[in-house]
């Protein structure tokens, strides 16, 4: 098992897709195109999880891509409602695909508050914490199961226009976290990340979503 999977785990089905990059883009997901994510848990029970996906189809403005090493990526299309569709892969295969929402996002006043919260703030990297009123578990693995472990960093470098091309690159320490939802049988996540887009723009950001397959999503 990689480190991705300990990250972000799960399996899913691939789909081949164009090539508008030096990598290929899953699912048929694009920038320019649009995708609907299946919303139907939400209203079996209304008040189970902290945050909904957005409904309907979404336009997808812009393209973030992670370079994980060892053959590992993660696809993030970013939706016009604050949301985003993550893909995770290795090679050609898709084995994992998540939609978060972000609920929260905090601007530290300077790079040193900013490194304050990276290196010591329970929320990246305490075994247990709360959040929205309710108790999270850490997801990303490790053998340290009662300490606080580091974040885990990665670089993105983000992509918009048409045709499509390089705007931006930025630096994430990110934790993972999840809840079970007794109500739905299933787990709700919450991403947990301190963005370094520098020199002097940090932001931290709360992410809430859910596993998806490709069933539940409607790509045009």
């Amino acid at each position: 098992m990689g480190w991705l999977d300990r990250l972000f785990g799960g399996k899913a089905a691939s789909t081949p897709s164009p090539s508008a990059f030096a990598h290929a883009l899953p699912l048929g997901l694009r920038i320019g195109g649009q995708v609907q994510m299946d919303t139907m848990l939400y209203r079996v029970a209304p008040d189970a999880m902290t945050a909904e996906l957005p409904q309907g189809h979404q336009g997808i403005p812009c393209y973030g891509h992670v370079d994980l090493g060892d053959g590992y990526a993660l696809h993030r299309f970013y939706l016009d409602d604050d949301a985003f569709v993550q893909v995770s892969t290795c090679g050609d295969a898709v084995e994992a695909i998540k939609g978060f929402v972000y609920c929260e996002s905090v601007n530290p006043p300077n790079k040193a508050a900013f490194q304050e919260f990276v290196l010591r703030h329970p929320h990246l990297g305490a075994e247990r914490i709360e959040y929205a009123g309710r108790q999270w578990e850490r997801s990303t693995q490790s053998t340290q199961a009662e300490l606080r472990i580091p974040a885990i960093a990665y670089d993105e470098v983000l992509y918009r226009h048409q045709p499509p091309r390089r705007d931006g690159d930025l630096t994430h320490y990110a934790m993972l976290y999840r809840r079970e939802v007794p109500e739905l049988q299933r787990d709700e996540f919450l991403l947990v990340t301190g963005e370094d887009s520098g020199p002097n723009e940090f932001c931290i950001t709360y992410a809430v979503g859910i596993d998806l397959t490709e069933a539940d999503l409607d790509i045009t």
